[in-house]
C-alpha cells in the first residue's frame, strides 16, 4: 500500500468515522437538552399566567369587601330604610356608584347581582332580587361557606372557555346574620385572556381534566400520560419521543389544565434548518475530503519523485535538477527540499562559474572608477591649458574666465564632501557674477559687502548661486538698462542674514504674494515654477532641513524697482 492509500485510510478511520459519530451523539443530546429546556420554559409560562389569572381573582373578589364594608350596602340589605324614597334614594346616592365603579374597573365582569335574604327589601331587578330566584344546586353547594371565603362557578362545565360566576355571602355589621348573596359574572374573556397567557395557540391544545372527566379535545396516544401526570406530586411536565405536556391545578375552580403539542412541532422550524445544516456540513465535508485527498495526493508525488531520482544519482548520472516546479507559489517543505536538493546538484557548477564572474565584475568595476575619475580631470586639465595659452598669449580675460570657470566647474563636480561654509560659498558666487559681468559688460554691475567671518558658518553647497543666477536671469536679462546686484551678509545676536538684491524688473504684486505664500506655507504646487522656477523653493527647503529651527529664505520686490532676496539662519545655541 503507497503512502497516498495510507493517508486516505487514515483520514477516513480517525477522522471522518469518529467525527459524524461524535456529532450524531452530540446532535441526539443537543435535541434532548433542548426540548427539555422549551418544556421547563412553557411550564413557567403557564404558572406565570396562573399567577396573573389569581391576581385576577383577588381583583374581582374585592368587589366583595367594598360591598361588605359599605354601610349602606348592609342597611339597605337589613331593611333600615323605612320608606321606598329612602331606599331609591340611598341606592342612587351611594349604592350605584359602587356598581359603577367596579364594571368599569372589571370590564371582563358583565353583571353584579345581589339575592337578598329579607323578603321585606325594596328590589331593584338589575341588582337586588330575592333569594327565591337563587338556583337550589348553587345554594346547596354555598351552604358549606364559611364567612370571608367565596365560590367559583363555571356556568358551561363542558366548555373550555366557559363563563364564570363568583358567590360570596353578605352579612349583617355584626356577621352574625347572612343578609344577600353577591353575584358575579365573568364573562368568557377572561378564561381566553389565560389561554393567551399560557401560550395557547396552534398547533398546541389545552382540555381540563375534572374529576375523570376530561373537558377539551384530547389525542388519543397521551391519554395514559395524562393520568400518570395527575398521580405523579412531583412532576408538572412530561415529555415522551411525539409530545409535550405542561399541567397546573386551577384551585379556584377545580381543575386541572394540560396544554399538549408534538416535539415535532416545537422543533419543526428547527429540523428544516437542521437538515439544511446537515446537508452542507455533508457537502463540506466531501469537499474537504477531496480538497485532503488532492493535497496529499501533491505532496506524494512530488516526494515519489524525490526518491526515483535519488536512486538513479550516481557519478556518470548527474542531472542538474530533478523538476521544475510550475509554481512558484509552492514554498512548503517538500518545494523547499527540492529546491535544496537540487541547489546541492548546481553547486559543482557554481562555484567554478562564480569565480569566474567575480573575476569579470572586478576588472570591471576597476574600469569603471578610472573612466570617472578621468572625466573631471580631463575637464579640469583643460581648462587649465587654455587658461596658460591665453596667458602666453596676453589674453587677460580669457584667462581670467577659464581660471573662473575651472574653479567653478571643480566646485560643483566635487563629490567629496556636501557641506562647505559660507566663504566658500561666497567666493563661488563671485566668480559665477565675475564670468557674467565679462559677458554682460555695462549692463551687469555688483558689489559684495562682507564685513565678517563667514569661514565658521558650514552650510549646504549651493544655496547662494542659485539666488545670484535668479537675479540676473530674472532682473537683468528682462531689461535693457544697467542692472546693479548687491551681496552683503549682516550678523546679530540671534541670527546671520546674506542678501542677494538687484534693481532690476521686480516681480509683479499677485505673483510676489503667491510666492512668498508658497514659500511661508511649503506648497510645492507646480504653480511654483511658474513664478521663478524650482531654484528659489530648493534652497528654501535645503535651507530649512539643515538649519532647522526659524531659518529661511525670504524675498521682497517692488515691480520696476528690483527684488531683495534674503537667507535667514538661525543661529544654534550651546546648551
Amino acid at each position: 500500500m503507497n503512502i497516498t492509500r495510507k493517508i486516505t485510510l487514515g483520514y477516513i478511520m480517525l477522522i471522518f468515522i469518529p467525527v459524524m459519530a461524535f456529532g450524531y451523539h452530540y446532535y441526539m443530546q443537543i435535541h434532548g437538552s433542548l426540548t427539555k429546556q422549551y418544556a421547563e420554559g412553557r411550564q413557567k409560562i403557564l404558572e406565570q399566567a396562573y399567577a396573573n389569572m389569581k391576581m385576577d381573582f383577588t381583583r374581582i373578589e374585592s368587589i366583595h369587601r367594598v360591598l361588605q364594608y359599605n354601610s349602606y350596602v348592609t342597611d339597605y340589605l337589613d331593611g333600615v330604610y323605612d320608606t321606598e324614597l329612602e331606599n331609591v334614594y340611598s341606592f342612587i346616592r351611594y349604592i350605584r356608584p359602587l356598581y359603577t365603579q367596579a364594571l368599569f374597573a372589571n370590564p371582563e365582569i358583565d353583571s353584579l347581582l345581589i339575592y337578598t335574604k329579607s323578603e321585606d327589601i325594596f328590589t331593584i331587578t338589575d341588582h337586588f332580587v330575592g333569594w327565591e330566584f337563587l338556583d337550589p344546586e348553587i345554594e346547596e353547594s354555598l351552604s358549606s361557606l364559611k364567612p370571608g371565603s367565596g365560590l367559583w362557578v363555571r356556568v358551561d362545565p363542558d366548555s373550555l372557555h366557559s363563563e364564570l360566576i363568583y358567590y360570596q355571602h353578605l352579612y349583617n355589621t355584626q356577621f352574625t346574620e347572612i343578609i344577600g348573596l353577591l353575584e358575579i359574572r365573568i364573562n368568557d374573556t377572561f378564561i381566553k385572556k389565560f389561554f393567551e397567557a399560557a401560550g395557547v395557540k396552534a398547533p398546541w391544545e389545552a382540555f381540563f381534566l375534572v374529576e375523570d372527566e376530561i373537558v377539551g379535545n384530547l389525542p388519543m396516544q397521551i391519554h395514559d400520560n395524562v393520568f400518570e401526570l395527575v398521580d405523579s406530586e412531583t412532576d408538572t411536565f412530561i415529555i415522551d419521543r411525539q409530545n409535550v405536556i405542561n399541567q397546573l391545578v386551577l384551585e379556584e375552580l377545580g381543575v386541572h389544565v394540560f396544554i399538549t403539542g408534538k416535539v415535532d412541532d416545537v422543533f419543526h422550524s428547527l429540523t428544516r434548518s437542521e437538515v439544511i445544516v446537515i446537508i452542507i456540513l455533508f457537502l463540506l465535508l466531501v469537499g474537504l475530503s477531496l480538497a485532503y485527498y488532492w493535497l496529499a495526493t501533491s505532496i506524494t508525488k512530488r516526494i515519489l519523485k524525490l526518491a526515483r531520482h535519488m536512486r538513479t544519482l550516481n557519478e556518470e548520472n548527474l542531472r542538474q535538477s530533478i523538476f521544475k516546479q510550475k509554481s512558484s507559489k509552492k514554498k512548503d517543505e517538500i518545494g523547499f527540499l527540492i529546491e535544496t536538493y537540487n541547489s546541492m546538484l548546481h553547486r559543482m557548477d557554481e562555484l567554478i562559474n562564480n569565480v569566474h564572474r567575480a573575476e569579470l565584475l572586478n576588472k570591471e568595476a576597476a574600469y569603471k572608477v578610472l573612466q570617472a575619475q578621468i572625466k573631471p580631470h580631463f575637464l579640469y586639465n583643460t581648462l587649465e591649458t587654455i587658461r596658460m595659452l591665453a596667458e602666453t598669449n596676453n589674453d587677460k580675460e580669457v584667462a581670467d574666465i577659464s581660471f573662473w570657470f575651472g574653479r567653478l566647474m571643480r566646485y560643483s563636480l566635487s563629490s567629496e564632501q556636501d557641506e562647505v561654509n559660507l566663504a566658500q560659498e561666497i567666493n563661488m558666487a563671485k566668480f559665477y557674477l565675475q564670468i557674467h559681468k565679462t559677458r554682460l559688460q555695462a549692463r551687469l554691475t555688483y558689489e559684495i559687502d562682507i564685513s565678517m567671518d563667514l569661514s565658521s558658518v558650514i552650510c549646504p553647497r549651493f544655496i547662494i548661486q542659485p539666488l545670484v543666477e535668479n537675479s540676473i536671469i530674472h532682473g537683468v536679462s528682462t531689461v535693457i538698462r544697467p542692472v546693479n546686484i548687491r551681496l552683503a551678509a549682516k550678523d546679530s545676536e540671534n541670527e546671520i542674514r546674506i542678501f542677494v538684491i538687484d534693481d532690476g524688473k521686480g516681480i509683479p504684486a499677485d505673483k510676489l504674494k503667491m510666492l512668498q505664500s508658497l514659500l511661508m506655507a511649503g506648497d510645492r504646487q507646480s504653480e511654483a515654477t511658474t513664478v521663478t522656477g524650482v531654484g528659489l523653493i530648493n534652497v528654501h527647503d535645503r535651507i530649512k532641513a539643515f538649519f532647522g529651527g526659524a531659518s529661511r529664505l525670504e524675498i521682497d520686490s517692488e515691480f520696476g524697482k528690483g527684488t531683495s532676496l534674503c537667507i535667514i539662519i538661525e543661529k544654534r545655541r550651546e546648551k
